[in-house]
């Protein structure tokens, strides 16, 4: 378990066998949230889903915004630990390799988990954790610096933040896109992230 995810928690896991319950109650989450939609998920749903009750759950978290929030906070910790592997990488890659490095990661990762895209367009403005948010974003700014020595840290953490808005805005896209309609804005926005990269990799 994360340990960003004891700070969503009514109550932190202590046994084993409390873990595998809270785990449970995650992945029942995540499907319904896919399935479903975030609206259409409800706590005697969850519960349901994972074979416990409902107080069990409401032992742990004490609405469905702080479920959602759990399963944010998780897949946060998820994606950083894959985008690692692009900092060693960085060096030897392109821009249009970086962008479509990048960009496949997300597309796979929101495919694995179909909950994410849901979450992403939930009414509800989750409180992200600030270092969760930073911790991501640092991993981008490292790849850059590993890709150009020269770029600072300050500016390479405003790259990383542009490429963030940049992913926002494609998401929000998919969000509201069919089937056949996403290879294609990934593709556009794989074209602008290769554009953007390129003056990055050759900042002095």
């Amino acid at each position: 378990m994360p340990s960003n995810l004891s700070k969503t928690l009514r109550t932190a896991p202590v046994q084993e066998r409390s873990t595998k319950r809270l785990q449970a109650f995650l992945d029942a989450a995540a499907a319904l949230f896919g399935e479903l939609g975030y609206e259409g998920t409800t706590m005697t749903a969850v519960a349901e889903r994972s074979g416990s009750s409902i107080g069990a759950l409401y032992n742990y978290f004490p609405d469905k915004v702080a479920l959602a929030m759990a399963l944010i906070t998780q897949y946060g910790a998820e994606m950083e630990a894959d985008w690692r592997s692009l900092i060693d990488q960085a060096r030897l890659l392109s821009p249009e390799e970086f962008a479509d490095w990048f960009m496949e990661r997300i597309r796979a990762f929101a495919e694995d988990r179909p909950a994410y895209l849901s979450l992403v367009a939930a009414p509800v403005k989750f409180r992200r954790d600030p270092k969760v948010r930073r911790s991501l974003r640092l991993v981008v700014a490292e790849a850059f610096r590993a890709r150009n020595p020269n770029i600072a840290e300050e500016q390479a953490m405003l790259y990383a933040n542009v490429v963030f808005q940049m992913v926002k805005g494609m998401t929000a896209m998919l969000v509201e896109s069919g089937p056949k309609e996403k290879p294609a804005i990934l593709a556009e926005f794989k074209k602008v992230l290769t554009l953007y990269l390129g003056s990055i990799f050759d900042a002095a």
